[in-house]
């Protein structure tokens, strides 16, 4: 391709696919023998996911250390850096060094209890919503187990790790309403790293605005709010969507 030139949407499709298949090979980060039980609430994680839908792809760093979490995404060239806090969301334009700060509604908060960390969840939320195992699969040299589950809105799949923490390394949501089917791969999975808690607080010179989660409701329905909409809306509004 010669620079100045834009690809075919037939040769975007395969090198995303290709990328896709690629990045699987550094899915783990953790020692021969780690079982589920030795991996703790409290103790740092760390992954990579890069998301494909559309035709676009979305790299993202993520941290946590039990209840806390931030991340880093990079939308149209803007890193948009999300902090979860005990009773606060941020999201932060870095690049204009700008954030919403909202106030996580109860049932966000309540939710902290019942998860290991604050994010890569979807095993347990495709289980809980009914969804079986239906095979054993190796991939990128990593033995995995696959679960699914096919309802009405469509068919979510989840790859995760056997024979130690059953993260998962790649999840696909087919949608049955547009016909799309987005992919997800955790990649260069981390745990028991030292994070220190400030990691995960609003750096000084960072202009925040302030608002509860009322007044976030009420503002949500007039237009857009904030530098980015949340992009894990769930620990800000919780699973039910308050």
């Amino acid at each position: 391709m010669q620079d100045g030139t834009v690809p075919s949407v037939r040769g975007l499709r395969k090198s995303l696919k290709i990328f896709f298949l690629a990045i699987t090979a550094g899915v783990l980060g953790f020692p021969a023998g780690v079982c589920a039980e030795e991996v703790g609430a409290s103790r740092g994680w760390y992954a990579m996911s890069v998301i494909q839908a559309t035709g676009r792809m979305t790299v993202t760093h993520l941290w946590s250390k039990g209840d806390l979490f931030r991340s880093v995404s990079v939308i149209r060239g803007v890193p948009i850096v999300t902090l979860v806090n005990k009773n606060t969301y941020y999201t932060i334009n870095e690049m204009e060094n700008i954030a919403l700060a909202v106030e996580r509604s109860p049932g966000a908060v309540a939710e902290d209890a019942s998860r290991s960390r604050p994010f890569a969840n979807e095993l347990n939320t495709l289980v809980e919503h009914g969804g079986e195992k239906i095979r054993v699969q190796s991939i990128a040299g990593a033995m995995t187990t696959v679960w699914r589950v096919t309802d009405d809105a469509g068919q979510r799949t989840v790859w995760a790790l056997a024979g130690g923490p059953a993260v998962p390394i790649r999840v696909e949501n087919f949608d049955r309403k547009s016909g799309i089917t987005g992919q997800v791969a955790y990649v260069n999975w981390l745990y028991d790293i030292p994070i220190p808690d400030e990691f995960f607080e609003p750096w000084e010179g960072l202009k925040i605005r302030r608002m509860t989660y009322p007044q976030y409701l009420k503002a949500r329905g007039l237009g857009p709010v904030g530098p980015a909409p949340p992009l894990f809306s769930e620990l800000l509004n919780g699973r039910k969507q308050d």
